[in-house]
């Protein structure tokens, strides 16, 4: 699941390596595609993609608008295929890269064939931008406001462009004073943000954007494009397992090979209350980071220098935590030339967690820049700092971050599917209060870090609700098993959040515990836990646990703070996400 708002999907995966032989489906499932529609394949120039590669192809698949009243129209789906390239194809494997608001298009795009070397290249590998994601699907990107800049203009000194508290004082008296002095304004201000997505121009699709139809369109797809009424084979990461999940309880008997990876809890979906169990093991994660960086020392990390030549995780992490709040001192002093706000840097941090393979650039570029340009201001200002670093005294290089068009509008299909599935909330007439008052206690009981976020994405005051409303789980119906996965330290879908999952499914979901670092299986490379996956989809073998227990899965030997000026090897699997709306 995308917490942070702001997120754009882009999964970026290397060759695997894979079992070397197929095994006859256990199932009796016929995975023959042999009853396809005329072919509905072109090149992927249809969605500006450009690409010799033959597997890779993409189109347009119309749905209904709403399957329950045939009046609403027709929906335009963007999909795009990477093609089986063995001699015997077993099958289609349908993903999801999350978000809400991640493009499946870029995924196939960007990993298809990868995602295919890891299933032998027997299987089609297929997904599509949901509704409310991209340019090309109808309804496409919910567009709020006519810039970025009128966007920012628009939330500037509010909750959701900063939350400002100190991780030290995590919500003291002061810093709940300034927060809860702005709760009315704030709440009317989300709510006036609602209405102008109702009003612009996706507005009047917002009631078929969600989860319960994305599942339908799942299954539609899957008879258009896989055979009708033949078992669907999906893997679904983070949000993707929201879907994944809804799909085994709305439709049980289309299940085929169903993968939920990087797991949501289904218990808490769309509730101001998911963001305690989402952080649960935030600072975990952190201390890893932190860890890896001061056992790299000088040579791997640079904020080595900032402590001095002993310096411990412990240090690393009061560095980091000192930084945030000094900037929160100068910006109460009246400072305000920092680069970004301190609530910005909670949320990088944030987004840098979920993918180890980033740690290194964060904490050699943009963390060290910006903590240099920190401590000189609080030094030349006279204003406490926290600790006594190292410190230089010209300016730094680095701390570069790609330019956005200032005149391109965000995409909300974040807020709009939570807002879309949100009938929790809404029947029990949260208010503002109740959702703050969440904010700090979990600030103050289980992530002083990351916990003072409004930009996890809560759509308070969404004004629209789906036509359709997820119906209660009942698993009772599920002919097949299940693979539920979860990585033992992941600051946004922990594994709790997996062993949930498990429960709630029941005797057919196994449960791999990935003893990787981020955010889903793909943050860390391992040979057990794809192989598992391979054996799973190609071969519908599962390992033999009790019922109750799981599986673990070590990662393999993984550098996250290799030597500066070196480039480091590739890893087997990797995920790279650059979350935005």
């Amino acid at each position: 699941m995308a917490i942070a708002s702001g997120f754009l999907a882009l999964l970026s995966l290397f060759i695997l390596s894979a079992p070397s032989s197929a095994v006859p489906s256990l199932f009796g499932w016929s995975h023959s595609a042999s009853e396809r529609r005329s072919d509905p394949w072109t090149t992927c120039s249809t969605f500006n993609v450009t690409s010799k590669d033959p597997n890779l192809k993409c189109g347009y698949f119309e749905v209904p608008m709403d399957y329950h009243d045939a009046s609403a129209g027709k929906a335009r789906l963007a999909v795009a295929r990477y093609a089986a390239t063995a001699s015997k194809k077993l099958g289609t494997l349908f993903v999801n890269p999350g978000g809400p608001g991640g493009s499946g298009v870029d995924l196939i795009v960007q990993a298809g064939q990868n995602i295919s070397t890891l299933f032998q290249g027997a299987y089609d590998i297929v997904s599509w931008d949901p509704r409310g994601v991209g340019l090309f699907t109808v309804p496409g990107a919910v567009t709020c406001f006519n810039s970025l800049t009128e966007e920012a203009a628009f939330f500037q000194n509010t909750i959701v462009s900063s939350i400002n508290y100190t991780i030290a004082g995590k919500f003291d008296q002061q810093d709940q004073d300034e927060l809860f002095s702005r709760t009315d304004a704030d709440s009317n201000l989300l709510i006036e943000f609602g209405n102008r997505c109702k009003n612009g121009p996706v507005g009047k699709y917002l009631q078929y954007i969600g989860t319960s139809s994305t599942v339908r369109d799942l299954v539609s797809l899957g008879d258009a494009i896989a055979g009708q009424g033949k078992p669907i084979d999906y893997w679904g990461f983070s949000y993707g397992t929201v879907i994944g999940v809804n799909f085994l309880n709305m439709f049980p008997e289309r299940a085929g090979h169903v993968i939920l990876d990087g797991v949501v809890d289904p218990n808490i979906w769309v509730s101001y209350k998911t963001l305690r169990t989402s952080l649960t093991d935030a600072e975990k994660t952190y201390s890893a980071l932190t860890d890896a960086c001061a056992a790299s020392g000088k040579a791997g990390c640079k904020l080595v220098e900032l402590v001095g030549d002993n310096a411990t995780g412990q240090d690393i992490m009061k560095l980091l935590d000192d930084a945030h709040d000094t900037a929160v001192r100068l910006l109460r002093a009246g400072f305000d030339k920092i680069p970004i706000s301190p609530g910005d840097m909670r949320a990088v941090l944030f987004e840098t967690l979920a993918i180890p393979a980033l740690w290194s650039t964060f904490a050699n570029d943009q963390a060290y820049h910006l903590l240099v340009l920190i401590f000189q201001a609080a030094q030349a200002l006279n204003i406490p700092s926290g600790g006594n670093y190292l410190i230089p005294s010209g300016p730094v290089q680095g701390g570069n971050e790609p330019g956005i068009n200032p005149q391109t509008p965000l995409s909300h299909a974040f807020q709009a599917i939570l807002g879309a599935d949100d009938f929790v909330d809404i029947d029990n007439h949260v208010v503002m209060k109740d959702v703050l008052n969440e904010i700090v206690d979990v600030t103050q009981t289980v992530s002083p870090t990351l916990g003072g976020t409004w930009s996890l994405g809560y759509p308070f005051g969404w004004p629209v609700r789906s036509v359709e409303r997820l119906p209660p789980f009942d698993f009772s119906k599920l002919k097949n098993p299940v693979l539920v996965i979860g990585n033992i330290a992941d600051p946004i879908t922990p594994f709790v959040s997996a062993q949930a999952a498990a429960r709630l499914i029941g005797n057919k979901a196994t449960l791999v515990e990935h003893l990787g670092l981020g955010h889903t299986s793909i943050g860390q490379f391992s040979t057990c836990t794809l192989t598992i996956i391979a054996e799973y989809v190609i071969a519908s073998k599962l390992p033999d646990v009790p019922n109750g227990e799981y599986v673990k899965c070590a990662i393999d030997p993984d550098v996250l703070f290799p030597p500066l000026g070196t480039t480091p090897a590739k890893r087997g699997l990797n995920v790279l996400m650059r979350r935005g709306h």
